[in-house]
């Protein structure tokens, strides 16, 4: 995958974690070969973790189109999904075990992950955290794996 040399860290501490993380990048591979950024090579977000153990993140891309009202529910079909396909945000409580960390979502823009657990394997790229998703099988059998690089904010 280009531009990354990122290592992983077996002595994973949930106080590493803590603080808010401003979205660097987010890339994914299908089969290990890399296919490009979901959001845009631009895309923005945040992730911020509490020390009493909740998890919030936002992530979007960049320039997003205004609705052409002032109130989302005013907001036609189109401009909803729309605004909902370049839009990811969830929130809900967390754990570390060794060097992942287990997001146990309670909200969801997508209702489907709400009780779910989304894991990610945690490693370093200097001082950027990384969060890589476990491989999901994508509708034709294929592996895809989403890493996002995260700077402290």
């Amino acid at each position: 995958m280009p531009g990354c040399d990122v290592g992983h860290d077996a002595t994973v501490t949930t106080e590493r974690l803590l603080g808010g993380w401003r979205l660097t990048r987010w890339d994914y591979t299908v089969d290990s070969t890399f296919r490009g950024y979901p959001m845009g090579e631009d895309a923005t977000g945040q992730i911020t973790y509490t020390s009493n153990g909740r998890v919030s993140a936002i992530l979007s891309f960049a320039d997003r189109k205004p609705l052409d009202v002032d109130q989302f529910h005013k907001a036609t079909v189109e401009e909803q999904a729309a605004a909902a396909t370049s839009y990811v945000s969830y929130g809900g409580s967390f754990d570390v075990e060794a060097d992942r960390v287990i997001h146990h979502v309670e909200y969801s823009l997508f209702p489907n992950w709400i009780g779910t657990d989304l894991v990610r394997t945690i490693s370093w790229d200097g001082d950027l955290l990384v969060l890589t998703s476990l491989p999901e099988t994508s509708s034709t059998g294929k592996a895809v794996v989403n890493r996002l690089f995260w700077q402290p904010a």
